[in-house]
């Protein structure tokens, strides 16, 4: 069996932690999409935004499992997208010609 590589548990902590504030941050989107009165997605997506003051006022996050879940998935989401961007990244050559153009003195 092979090695696993050592974790550098403070290291872990850091890189997580935009994660972790995004994933607060959502959790109060969810809070006021929840406290939202209304039929229809779109209305109460709208509505939801009267609400942003009432959710600030209290800085502590929502435990409500519908909050806690909005919460989740957007954290996900976007490590999804930074990991997304970080793994196509173009390699380029500065100070370089992109590409193979012989006919170029």
């Amino acid at each position: 069996m092979k090695n696993l590589p050592k974790i550098n548990p403070a290291k872990a902590v850091k890189a997580s932690l935009p994660y972790v504030f995004a994933g607060l941050l959502c959790t109060k989107l969810g809070e006021a999409y929840r406290l939202t009165t209304g039929g229809d997605v779109l209305d109460k997506l709208l509505a939801a935004f009267t609400k942003l003051g009432l959710v600030f006022q209290n800085p502590l996050p929502s435990f409500h499992p519908f909050d806690l879940l909005v919460g989740v998935v957007a954290a996900v989401l976007l490590r999804l997208v930074v990991w997304s961007k970080i793994k196509n990244a173009k390699k380029y050559r500065h100070g370089e010609e992109y590409g193979t153009a012989r006919w170029s003195a």
